[in-house]
């Protein structure tokens, strides 16, 4: 092409012209219903974007403080050498019709000074020449001034005789004089027409110096009109130049940033595809392979740390949850039609009835009872709590089962005065594996549904509950001090009295009461004002302050809470569960109403499990449909029965997918469950 300047400005405009399309198409959104990692709802400038304002910003910045100096310079370089050789040509075209005109002036030559005038066509800005003789009153000797007529004193142009009618300028030999003063910066605005002058000095006749001048207009208007363009055109490269820098900053700070964005894009669809995932163990085989050795491929290795170890926990926690399951089975809970074990059971078997009710907590844990019809009259029962959660405790756990169910297996009734074997052989058990910190605390007894006989071997568990029909209310019985199984070995164990078998009449209408800690631990914390966690302030630490300790966290279920909620079911009274430093900055109280019971250990127990659940459960005002508790459906059908609160508090319900069993109160949170809770009742009819 003509202009290389143009040629390259389309050439650069239609490769960042094609740039932006292949970005623009690459970063498009998803259509409606479609997929893909770039469905990452992002909201306002995307990171492509992001990335690429900066290097944008700072490409134009080097542009417009780099670009601006040197076109200012360099214009100014220009235009200085155009008028400096503008007055370098014109002070050489006088030095030489100076030097001409001397001899002609000394020979009064007129013809000879007119044969100089054609001369000043060697400088094309010249527009007229006029030679001066010396004098008090300039002679003009030649000119072709078009303006010369109205500077002297004669009606037309008498060579050597017209005089001038003005005094010309003072020149000092061999200097040359402009007027107006000749200016070599560039001004638009500034004067185009200079008379330069130079002395010519010469002798009449008579040997007389004489000092005559030659006068040479000139016009810078061509030299200005050559600036101007020069200055056009320069400024066309200027910005050429700066159009394609910013052309070729602009398409690589968008290669670089979709560049970086396709990589950050792929991190971001492998956490998005890490979140959609339902089964965390499927991520073992998910792998994103970020190219490089940046932070960028830094964080996609770290991702797939992420990624891996999420898969090996949720392993390890269908493992649990298997091992939960697992346990469940060794309790005597119901089971449906599908094998899934209820939370409770409910069996009566000749004169006695027996319900239990289960609800783990999140780890796998060692709390453990079971029951075991022997002969139709003689029933076994264990309740066992391991000390400490996990795998360890449960492993222990399924052991004493195995125990419990291989000793009474062979069952006779002369058994039962040495029940003790059976708590050595557990004791024996747990301290020959040398389990840190592990031992059984249990409570082993054998029923006799026809006399009430209740015959009892503890280790380390000596307090039992009983509801006595009699009395109408429950009391606790105390049994022999004993260690718990694990703690000691066998020869300890009998030098400090041993294990010994206590037995205990159960009345006609008793209630045998059996639990683990779970129960009476249960724990909700104190919140204050913006439902955040807080320290009970109202004493000095350790200072009873009403059911509990002052300068504690939170507050447990406590004993007396339960012997009321069974008192008040026995009785078909009524129970006010107070619960200390709400949000609301006071104390309250949550109101049940149990004038329908039939009184029994079903409803008692279903009851304890009931208020227990209320007590760890709170509300607060941004709670959603997303904060739900889940709930047995037996809990919520007792609860909608008793709970005069039921519609304040669990009102918002949602279904359980794939269990009928459960079901969820939405707009709720509870308290962290720290252990099972194990009940087991017996009751003779």
């Amino acid at each position: 092409m003509a202009d290389p300047v143009r040629a390259a400005i389309l050439s650069v405009a239609a490769v960042f012209v094609a740039l932006l399309l292949a970005t623009a198409l690459r970063g498009r959104r998803p259509a409606a219903g479609e997929k893909g990692p770039g469905d990452m709802q992002v909201r306002g400038p995307g990171l492509r974007s992001s990335l690429a304002m900066f290097p944008i910003a700072l490409v134009a910045a080097v542009i417009v403080f780099a670009a601006a100096p040197v076109y200012f310079a360099s214009m100014e370089s220009r235009q200085k050498a155009l008028l400096r050789g503008l007055w370098d040509r014109s002070a050489v075209l006088l030095e030489t019709l100076s030097g001409a005109a001397s001899g002609y002036l000394s020979r009064g030559d007129a013809e000879g000074l007119a044969g100089l005038v054609p001369l000043m066509s060697a400088v094309p800005e010249a527009r007229f020449v006029t030679i001066l003789g010396g004098g008090p009153a300039r002679v003009v000797w030649a000119s072709n001034d078009p303006d010369i007529l109205s500077g002297i004193d004669t009606p037309e142009l008498l060579p050597g005789v017209s005089r001038l009618a003005r005094d010309g300028p003072d020149v000092e030999p061999g200097r040359v004089v402009s007027e107006p003063e000749f200016a070599f910066d560039y001004s638009a605005h500034g004067p185009r027409f200079f008379v330069l002058s130079r002395a010519a000095e010469y002798r009449d006749g008579a040997g007389c110096l004489f000092v005559g001048l030659v006068a040479l207009g000139i016009c810078s208007g061509p030299a200005m009109a050559m600036i101007r363009g020069e200055r056009e055109r320069v400024r066309r490269r200027v910005l050429a130049l700066a159009l394609a820098a910013f052309a070729f900053g602009l398409a690589g700070a968008f290669s670089y940033s979709s560049l970086a964005t396709i990589r950050v894009r792929r991190l971001l669809g492998h956490a998005r595809l890490v979140l959609d995932t339902l089964d965390e163990r499927s991520l073992s085989r998910m792998e994103t392979r970020i190219r490089g050795r940046d932070e960028i491929a830094a964080i996609g290795n770290v991702l797939n740390g992420i990624t891996q170890r999420l898969a090996k926990t949720a392993t390890m926690a269908a493992g649990l949850s298997a091992g939960k399951k697992l346990q469940r089975k060794l309790l005597p809970l119901d089971v449906d039609a599908d094998g899934n074990t209820f939370d409770y059971s409910y069996r009566e078997i000749g004169s006695a009835i027996f319900f239990a009710y289960y609800e783990e907590a999140e780890e796998i844990s060692g709390d453990y009872f079971d029951y075991r019809n022997l002969d139709g009259r003689y029933f076994a029962v264990i309740k066992c709590d391991v000390a400490g959660t996990g795998v360890p405790a449960a492993l222990i756990t399924m052991q004493i089962s195995t125990m419990f169910r291989s000793y009474f297996w062979a069952w006779q009734p002369g058994m039962v005065g040495h029940m003790d074997e059976l708590v050595y052989m557990i004791n024996d058990f747990i301290e020959s594996v040398g389990a840190r910190r592990r031992f059984a605390a249990f409570t082993l007894c054998v029923f006799d549904s026809k006399t009430g006989d209740t015959h009892f071997c503890n280790a380390g568990d000596n307090t039992i509950h009983v509801f006595d029909s009699h009395e109408r209310r429950i009391k606790s019985i105390f049994l022999p001090e004993t260690p718990a199984a694990g703690i000691l070995p066998y020869e300890m164990v009998v030098s400090k009295g041993g294990y010994r078998v206590q037995t205990f009449t159960l009345g006609r209408g008793d209630i045998l009461f059996l639990h683990t800690d779970g129960l009476e631990e249960s724990m909700r914390r104190y919140r204050g004002p913006v439902f955040d966690g807080r320290t009970c302030v109202a004493g000095a630490n350790r200072i009873p302050h009403g059911n509990y300790i002052a300068g504690r966290w939170g507050e447990e279920l406590g004993g007396r809470r339960i012997y009321g909620v069974v008192d008040a079911v026995m009785n078909r009274g009524s129970y006010r569960l107070h619960k200390w430093h709400t949000p609301e900055g006071r104390e309250e109280f949550l109101r049940f109403d149990f004038s329908r019971c039939r009184g029994g250990v079903e409803e008692a127990i279903i009851a304890l499990a009931a208020v227990e659940k209320m007590f760890r459960c709170y509300r607060a005002p941004d709670l959603t449909v997303d904060d739900r508790v889940l709930v047995d459906a037996e809990i919520d059908a007792f609860l909608r029965s008793h709970f005069l609160e039921y519609h304040e508090y669990c009102a918002h319900t949602a279904e359980c997918p794939g269990d009928r069993t459960h079901l969820y109160y939405t707009h709720m949170r509870e308290d962290h469950r720290r252990d099972d809770l194990a009940i087991l009742g017996i009751e003779r009819k």
